[in-house]
């Protein structure tokens, strides 16, 4: 694994005018790892704070109930909400907690919180990339979350499939159907339903 390259085409998706010295401390502080499909690579409980980069491939964020049942919550891959972590500040009160499990073989730049805050601070272009993408993020996911639960399954498959179809081909029916509180054959019977329109 050529851990530059991989810097390099992290680095590549930022703002041109970000300072240049940020390469270097992605080099010096960025931990690149790979993952197996399946692997569990952030848990709630965990008391580090990190943020993980994918780089490549896919993971899915799972909420798990006092009764150890996981449900999907939320999908990312490289090009759609990369950024994910353990970045929860308080969630004591919580009935819940949360895991990352990759979804595919994944390539992932690990960087503690701090690194983030750091740059944050330092530099101007980097805090208004990361406000920037943080409130995409937030939008996408109250989207998301507005459509799950605003309308019927038909209707939110619908318009799923219409907005974001490329999960379909990277996450399997199964977990896409726990997203949406339904059954896998109950979500088989709606696309058949849906592709007979």
């Amino acid at each position: 694994m050529d851990t530059k390259k991989l810097i390099n085409e992290f680095v590549r998706r930022l703002p041109m005018d970000i300072d240049p010295l940020f390469k270097e401390s992605l080099l010096e502080d960025g931990n690149i790892f790979e993952l197996p499909k399946g692997a569990t690579f952030v848990y709630e409980g965990e008391k580090q704070q990190k943020i993980y980069y994918t780089i490549k491939g896919s993971c899915i964020r799972f909420i798990i109930n006092p009764n150890g049942e996981e449900r999907a919550v939320m999908f990312h891959t490289e090009d759609f909400m990369p950024m994910v972590g353990n970045m929860y500040i308080d969630s004591k009160d919580s009935l819940v907690t949360f895991l990352l499990k990759s979804n595919e073989d994944m390539t992932v730049l690990e960087l503690d919180s701090s690194f983030g805050l750091k740059w944050i601070n330092k530099d101007h272009a980097f805090a208004r990339f990361v406000f920037q993408t943080s409130i995409q993020y937030l939008s996408n996911v109250n989207q998301i979350q507005n459509h799950l639960l605003g309308l019927s399954s038909e209707d939110f498959l619908c318009w799923l499939l219409k907005r974001y179809g490329f999960l379909f081909q990277r996450f399997r029916s199964k977990d896409i159907a726990n997203f949406m509180g339904v059954t896998p054959i109950w979500l088989s019977n709606l696309k058949r339903k849906i592709a007979e329109k």
